[in-house]
């Protein structure tokens, strides 16, 4: 582990991601709320489990059950959506309601949407980790660690699918059954890869950013430099200007 390392943040890990060898760790293992990190479990058992291709019919309840103030794609009660859509929407500005659409989608509720994430994040070997929505929306049941978010991170980045949308900086949804404008682009939440920032990595490859004010600033991120690819996890930041140095 590396002396040499601080973070103003209160806890962080970095991994090296093909062996999951940690480099650095600052209370890795202490329950944290992860806020919208979250969304990269509700990735991976999307991908897991569904065709790109395959449509999903927006329900009220999952627009409905975004809490005000929290980041949504402005999706409409019956508009039908594929399932790439929801990802990238998903993804790339944080949709709390196509979250909840795709776990509606997968297994009928948010509840057993849940459980679902659970039980993978067991697999995936989180010991610290109890997942209640799909978003990371603030419950005081739901909570990860750094380096159960690692892991996590770790095994979403094994897919191509998935190393794909957490690089793309813009994306915009078409005109729909029910939204008749082009006027919802969303820009990438997380400024590292975004060529356009200031905050930008030249090698840097994903994932997430979350925010919630329990939550503060949260990042999982990872960067790739010839064969040598790091995830770094930050929970509970001040600022984002830490979570970026």
């Amino acid at each position: 582990t590396s002396n040499n390392i601080d973070i103003n943040a209160p806890v962080g890990v970095l991994i090296e991601s093909s062996t999951g060898k940690i480099i650095y760790e600052k209370n890795a293992h202490k329950r944290m709320y992860p806020a919208s990190t979250t969304k990269i479990m509700t990735a991976i058992i999307t991908l897991e489990n569904c065709n790109l291709t395959d449509t999903s019919t927006v329900s009220s309840n999952a627009i409905n059950s975004v809490p005000f103030g929290y980041s949504h794609a402005n999706l409409q009660e019956g508009e039908i959506l594929t399932i790439e859509q929801l990802l990238y929407t998903l993804l790339i500005p944080s949709a709390n309601d196509s979250a909840n659409v795709l776990a509606e989608h997968i297994s009928g509720s948010i509840e057993n949407f849940a459980t679902i994430m659970n039980q993978k994040a067991k697999e995936l070997g989180c010991k610290n980790t109890n997942f209640v929505n799909p978003s990371g929306i603030h419950n005081d049941s739901h909570y990860s660690t750094a380096y159960d978010l690692a892991l996590i991170g770790q095994y979403a980045m094994k897919n191509d699918i998935f190393r794909k949308i957490v690089m793309t900086s813009s994306y915009s949804l078409p005109i729909t059954n029910k939204y008749d404008k082009e006027n919802r682009t969303f820009n990438m939440t997380n400024k590292l890869v975004n060529p356009a920032s200031k905050q930008y990595y030249k090698y840097a490859t994903g994932i997430k950013t979350g925010y919630t004010d329990p939550a503060k600033n949260c990042l999982v991120a990872s960067a790739k430099k010839d064969d040598l690819e790091l995830i770094c996890v930050i929970l509970n930041a001040e600022n984002d200007d830490e979570i970026n140095t």
